[in-house]
């Protein structure tokens, strides 16, 4: 597992090389669209734990989180960056997703990836109401245009896409 953790530190090393070379300006526009983004992330977590979302996952096991493996990318790292938030430790070696510890996420709600604040499974969604739910995809879309304007802060493509 040494390989995964190897390409890892390589990836992070060089997206925070990246963040370091931005000029003042875009690194606050940055800071800006980070601190907005784990805002919104919060915020969409909080509309899935009115129906106990966490413990729907905790019953299943994580299961979506067992096939979803490496959707944390470059403009997830930018955030944390952005915010000084230190980083965690993925755990390649659990044989499941390395963003997995003992029984949750290693990742802050408001810093997981697209893919993991975005996606609710039929039981937790079928506890939302329908405007709960249109509420949340409507902040998904929302979600898409600030990862658009986190990458374009950076040359075309550089920051696409996950770190493994």
């Amino acid at each position: 597992m040494s390989c995964w953790n190897d390409e890892w530190q390589e990836r992070v090393g060089s997206v925070t090389a990246a963040f370091e070379r931005l000029p003042d300006a875009e690194r606050k526009t940055m800071k800006g669209l980070a601190r907005g983004m784990v805002a919104h992330k919060e915020a969409m977590q909080r509309i899935v734990a009115q129906v106990d979302a966490a413990g729907s996952c905790a019953g299943c096991g994580g299961a979506c989180c067992v096939s979803g493996r490496y959707h944390f990318g470059a403009a997830d790292l930018l955030v944390y960056l952005a915010t000084k938030r230190p980083l965690f430790a993925p755990r390649f070696e659990n044989g499941l997703c390395p963003f997995l510890g003992e029984g949750q996420c290693l990742i802050p709600a408001g810093y997981r990836p697209f893919n993991c604040i975005t996606f609710n499974c039929d039981l937790i969604e079928e506890r939302l109401s329908q405007e709960e739910v249109a509420r949340f995809y409507g902040m998904e879309r929302e979600l898409k245009k600030l990862y658009t304007e986190i990458r374009s802060l950076f040359p075309t493509r550089s920051m696409d896409g996950p770190l493994l």
